[in-house]
């Protein structure tokens, strides 16, 4: 157990252990790599930038982010399906006995469109309870589907431009320091934006 730890932890920390852990992802085909991206929609646990990074490193930067983009996109879209047409109409009487949750709600039909473009499209939004909450609103599903197709493609393309060629960043403290610079950025902004949104909603009705 221990060996196998420390070889985990020496695969995940030094520049030839990162190499060849992309080089056994890219063996097993880009189908793992759309797959792993897919599941993390439902397992919300699943570490998104981690797989993004994998994918863009092990299949290049064009494959890499068409495979974790799609999928993204897809297992959304999935996750919104699902809860709409199995969970909407218990889910609803739940949210009518909750002031806060129906003016959310509220709040997602009249104005959700241009809110929900800006919060899916920030890496450090957290998609899965979007999904969830969208599906529970009035939103239309070509509209939510258009603006999945939008978000994740700005929020997919922001993550692998910090983490395409990750194992240059051994070499060069100078990139490794930008992109840290600009994750805190886009984390602080991400955290300013959903306070902004809770301010909407609470001075609404």
């Amino acid at each position: 157990m221990c060996v196998e730890l420390e070889t985990l932890l020496e695969k995940l920390t030094t520049q030839e252990g990162l190499e060849s852990l992309f080089e056994e992802v890219e063996a097993l085909g880009i189908i793992v790599g759309f797959l792993l991206a897919l599941g993390e929609a439902f397992l919300p646990f699943l570490p998104l930038f981690a797989i993004v990074i994998i994918n863009i490193n092990s299949y290049g930067f064009i494959l890499g982010f068409l495979s974790s983009y799609s999928a993204t996109v897809l297992g959304s879209y999935l996750v919104f399906l699902t809860v709409r047409y199995f969970f909407r109409k218990p889910a609803q009487r739940y949210i009518l006995k909750h002031e806060r949750l129906r003016k959310m709600l509220d709040f997602i039909d009249l104005k959700g469109f241009s809110f929900l473009l800006i919060l899916l499209s920030l890496p450090f939004t957290p998609s899965s309870i979007i999904n969830v909450i969208a599906a529970l609103s009035n939103m239309k599903k070509t509209v939510y589907l258009s603006i999945l197709i939008v978000a994740k493609a700005i929020m997919i393309l922001l993550m692998s431009i910090v983490g395409y060629d990750i194992t240059s960043f051994f070499t060069s403290p100078l990139q490794l320091t930008l992109s840290v610079v600009f994750l805190v950025v886009l984390y602080f902004f991400s955290k300013w934006y959903q306070k902004y949104i809770n301010r909407k909603l609470e001075k609404q009705g």
